[in-house]
């Protein structure tokens, strides 16, 4: 895939990608004004994210092994053999997860228990149905990421990317047409987004020619070889989540002033961001560098590297900056509406998103790092770097909480990005071996500077110019704060800049 058919599919999908995440957080808007940040939002936030571990810990490090095996497969053998072992690993994947969907709910309240043992009775028995509901989103979430994997490796990036569409639909329509919304009900309408987001795949994987013949075949080595990389990718690849749940954990002792529904909120706001530009960025180039690895072509394989994390860092070090500086504004706006509408809630919420903000340029970098690794098949090392990153973020986490409260479990959080990144940065140069970073480097610090300059300015001009919006301020602030960050970019001559301005331009001209 050519430089210019990277960035238009990179493009494409973050576009898409915006979209789908910016219904999340209509989403989000709906369900904190109907129930605020109270019990029944944390039941349900704490419910759902037990699938979404078990998820973690079974689904995501399966798909994650499953790329660059499809992808050697594919270029060594063709694309009938590839869908010949996909349907193999398929069905042990399912099997696997019908498996672990029985005994979670058979023993819902053990597992509910163990994750947030700081809940009260009431909430505790709340969560504990509500999970016993969307249990089977572990069986859908697996089968979903296996579905998109497949996808991927036939570089067909967009369907992956539209699936929060079809999770999202369901909740929103239940939270406006339905007049006295449950939880419960809130809890099925999820559970129902994440079924239509695997039924969705199937014709465009019937149209690259996959079709679901479910069989079981053990002997097949490449089986083996799953199972060997499984174990550190379960680390490597569950690091992020299982950081975001040990947070919610821990914020469940201040569940009084809504611990859990900030977090949650603060949390998402900040994946959000990193989704819609990492995601987008490294669903093209994981793929495109297993590829790579799988040819023999090193040198473009590190050109991707390379490429990639000053790409991202292009979009995150300027909009984490600008989230710190606009952290009231942005929660008020997206989030101030309801129950949730409150001038002390607003205030804490703001302060935990700030300091999750700051973790966004390390955690794009330590994704397309950790892909890297991946499609190397190098997972014993992401996995010792997930141990040090979740370790240090409880570790962290249970100090500061106890010192400044909920912003001390997000402020945690940044710092083990941060140094899970840099850890996994000198572990990929060691690996490598002639991965020249001075000129990423020099890049790396040239967008600093530029959104630095950026953010001094946009501070001057709020000082002179005050107004009551959030919208507005918001809307003022992103166009000047785009346009000084594209001026100084230009002036300092960034590449991948000129590269992505090029095709913008040349695609509003054909237009």
């Amino acid at each position: 895939m050519s430089k210019n058919k990277i960035f238009k599919a990179t493009f494409i999908i973050m576009i898409v990608t915006v979209f789908t995440r910016c219904l999340g957080l209509i989403r989000d808007r709906l369900v904190g004004s109907t129930f605020g940040a109270g019990m029944e939002s944390g039941a349900y936030i704490a419910a759902v994210s037990v699938s979404e571990v078990v998820f973690t810990i079974v689904g995501l490090a399966i798909a994650t092994t499953f790329i660059p095996i499809l992808s050697e497969i594919k270029s060594k053998q063709g694309k009938n053999k590839m869908f010949e072992f996909s349907n193999n690993i398929i069905t042990i994947i399912a099997i696997i997860c019908i498996c672990l969907s029985v005994l979670g709910f058979l023993f819902t309240k053990e597992i509910v228990g163990l994750i947030f043992y700081n809940l009260n009775l009431e909430t505790m028995e709340l969560t504990i149905l509500l999970t016993k509901i969307s249990i089977v989103n572990i069986l859908l979430l697996c089968l979903k990421a296996c579905f998109a994997s497949v996808l991927q490796v036939c570089e067909d990036f967009i369907m992956p990317s539209i699936l929060g569409l079809f999770f999202n639909l369901p909740i929103i329509l239940y939270l406006i047409l339905f007049t006295n919304v449950g939880v419960i009900g809130l809890t099925i309408a999820n559970v129902i987004g994440n079924l239509l987001s695997v039924l969705v795949q199937l014709p465009s994987l019937y149209k690259h020619g996959f079709k679901i013949k479910p069989f079981i075949d053990l002997k097949d080595e490449r089986i083996r070889r799953i199972l060997i990389l499984i174990l550190p990718v379960l680390i490597g690849a569950g690091a992020n989540s299982l950081n975001l749940i040990v947070d919610k954990s821990i914020a469940a002792v201040f569940n009084e002033i809504g611990g859990i529904t900030i977090i949650d909120f603060a949390q998402k706001l900040v994946v959000f961001t990193n989704v819609a530009i990492t995601t987008s960025i490294v669903s093209v180039m994981y793929p495109l560098m297993a590829n790579k690895l799988n040819s023999g072509d090193k040198k473009g394989f590190l050109e991707h590297l390379s490429k990639g994390i000053v790409v991202i860092s292009l979009f995150l070090i300027p909009i984490m900056m600008a989230f710190v500086f606009l952290r009231v504004e942005v929660i008020s706006l997206i989030f101030g509406a309801g129950e949730f509408d409150t001038p002390e809630t607003i205030l804490i919420t703001s302060t935990v998103f700030a300091a999750y903000a700051l973790q966004l340029p390390f955690s794009g970098a330590r994704d397309i790092l950790n892909s890297s690794l991946f499609s190397m098949q190098k997972t014993k090392i992401t996995a010792i770097n997930g141990v040090i990153g979740v370790s240090i973020n409880i570790i962290l986490s249970l100090i500061l909480s106890k010192y400044i409260g909920v912003s001390g479990i997000a402020i945690a959080s940044s710092i083990a990005a941060a140094v899970t990144a840099i850890l996994l940065f000198n572990s990929t140069r060691k690996l490598i071996g002639d991965f020249n970073a001075k000129n990423m480097i020099i890049k790396l610090l040239k967008i600093a500077l530029a959104s630095t300059i950026m953010i001094s300015t946009l501070y001057i001009i709020n000082k002179i110019i005050v107004v009551n919006s959030d919208f507005i301020i918001l809307a003022v602030n992103g166009i000047i704060g785009i346009i000084i960050f594209a001026i100084v970019c230009k002036f300092m001559k960034i590449e991948e800049f000129d590269e992505a301005t090029l095709m913008i331009t040349k695609k509003l001209r054909k237009r």
